[in-house]
């Protein structure tokens, strides 16, 4: 029998009344479908089915199992032929911006983002939303030589990240976001992914002015896009893209951000099903760890089982697995 999470399971929290979008994008990467299984698990048992509209973006030449498996799960598919931006993967984030969805949210998330509870709680304003940046990538440097060398208008206004950046500063430009979930309102949709793409294309020309760290073009991309519409990001809490790092410092999580590039650094969290340890955790943080749990039980079948992802389980939450 399959496992079943029940609304006791979750501590109760006010809702909003909307309706929302909340979309990710996978191209022909394997590792993004062996994510997107866990992601499409989790999204389906852990939000409420009256309140998201859920779509799966295929940019390319994603493999027919993966979309046939999403889409019997009650997940819309659309098909993006090419690239938004060629050499700049992470930038296909932006193309579910470009279709109108009729809600008062358009939501894009990153397929390593596990929802455990819903974050519409969070979506009552009319501001764009994203979690705070990590460790200061890029720092503000970077965003000083940038912002004149732009033309935009604006000059650099300082904020803080996360954690500290590898010099022990925190500090970086105040719209510069961790790109795990955006949510961007719906009275700035039409305008905001044409001024987001063209930004992006801008710093490809310029990549030279990101330094190091050149494979963050669409997250600058999005800070010099919110500057030329005269907008702020409203941060949401670390709790909505808990990374494994904090997890012994909250009490609360709504989604795990699980990033392959960050599970190595981590090897203890694991156990060796892949499933992650309660050790050191507060008992809500536990039991969303528990209900995540269930979710990657079920996901290790289903990968195990497709023919296109059986081969490439090494890919998931694996800590002796290290990301080029």
């Amino acid at each position: 029998m399959e496992p079943h999470l029940s609304a006791s399971t979750f501590p109760q929290r006010e809702r909003p009344a909307e309706r929302l979008t909340l979309c990710c994008v996978v191209d022909e990467s394997p590792r993004l479908h062996v994510e997107l299984v866990l992601w499409t698990i989790c999204a389906k048992r852990c939000l409420p089915e009256t309140r998201y509209r859920i779509v799966v973006y295929h940019v390319g030449d994603v493999p027919r199992d993966i979309i046939e498996w999403v889409e019997a799960r009650g997940i819309e598919s659309r098909h993006v032929a090419a690239a938004v931006l060629e050499g700049a993967p992470y930038c296909n984030k932006i193309a579910p911006f470009f279709d109108a969805h009729a809600t008062p949210y358009t939501i894009v998330c990153d397929s390593d983002l596990y929802f455990v509870d819903d974050p519409g709680v969070f979506l009552n304003s009319d501001r764009f939303r994203a979690p705070p940046n990590n460790h200061c990538r890029p720092p503000a440097s970077v965003f000083k030589t940038l912002l004149p060398k732009s033309g935009v208008g604006r000059s650099y206004r300082p904020g803080l990240g996360l954690f500290p950046s590898q010099d022990g500063s925190r500090e970086t430009h105040i719209n510069n976001i961790n790109g795990g979930f955006i949510a961007v309102p719906e009275r700035r949709r039409e305008v905001f992914p044409s001024l987001w793409r063209k930004w992006a294309q801008w710093l490809v020309q310029n990549r030279g002015l990101l330094g190091a760290w050149g494979v963050h073009v669409y997250q600058v991309a999005f800070a010099l896009a919110m500057e030329e519409l005269g907008e702020d990001v409203e941060f949401l809490p670390p709790q909505m893209n808990a990374v494994l790092q904090i997890l012994t410092e909250i009490s609360t999580v709504y989604a795990f951000h699980l990033s392959s590039a960050h599970v190595p650094q981590f090897p203890g969290r694991f156990n060796a099903d892949r499933t992650l340890t309660t050790d050191g955790l507060s008992q809500d943080v536990a039991a969303a760890v528990a209900r995540l749990n269930l979710c990657i039980g079920e996901a290790v079948g289903v990968i195990s089982s497709l023919p296109s992802t059986r081969d490439h389980l090494r890919l998931f939450l694996n800590p002796q697995w290290e990301r080029e």
